[in-house]
């Protein structure tokens, strides 16, 4: 991209706010190592994720935020880190056993995948790590597994708002999915921005490998 979000350009039309929404697309993949870009919106009461890699794997997802499951200053580093294991899960689920750089603008998140992955099992402040219903692993716990357990996983800082594309399309999608929980984008748009946004990341991604 870089150049000024897409997101500024989205439909504003009024709808009614929703719950949650999930979005998981599959666009024209960009040849070479594997590379995935997470971000993260957070509101008061309403969270989103998104992410984007080169496998052409992208999604979002957005939804009322839990309050029990972690302190309200833990909120943010929570939902970061979220938006990596949704997209973890996505590229590994396709490529078993393939490295994968993840790229990641939150300092601290960061610093959770680093000690993770040193086997270290702390959690952000107050995160609930209980049995969700069914039976459910939380999902910060199987990322922390993930992250301890996976060979060839990095994870890396990428600034955020620096221009680069997958880190800008992960940043636009989640402030998408915020906006359609919100109610300001309708959620019939959103299934067809996602892949449109990160089709034109993916352009930009491979140009600037070509540079």
């Amino acid at each position: 991209m870089g150049r000024r979000s897409p997101l500024a350009h989205a439909p504003c039309a009024t709808t009614s706010a929703r719950r949650q929404v999930f979005v998981n697309a599959k666009v024209k993949a960009v040849a070479g190592s594997i590379v995935l870009a997470t971000d993260a919106s957070v509101g008061p009461d309403r969270v989103a994720s998104g992410y984007l890699a080169t496998t052409g794997h992208t999604g979002l997802r957005a939804h009322l935020y839990p309050k029990y499951l972690a302190h309200p200053h833990a909120r943010v580093v929570v939902t970061e880190l979220r938006a990596v294991y949704w997209g973890l899960r996505t590229v590994l689920g396709a490529h078993p056993g393939r490295p994968v750089e993840v790229r990641v603008d939150n300092l601290q998140a960061l610093r959770y995948l680093h000690s993770w992955q040193r086997g270290v099992a702390d959690m952000p402040e107050g995160y609930d790590t209980h049995l969700r219903s069914q039976g459910r692993r939380p999902s910060l716990v199987k990322l922390q597994m993930l992250a301890e357990y996976t060979p060839h996983l990095t994870f890396v800082h990428e600034k955020a708002h620096a221009g680069h594309p997958l880190n800008e399309a992960a940043d636009s999608l989640a402030k998408l999915g915020l906006r359609c929980v919100r109610g300001t984008v309708p959620r019939s748009e959103v299934p067809r921005l996602v892949p449109l946004w990160a089709t034109g990341a993916l352009t930009d991604y491979r140009r600037s490998l070509a540079a």
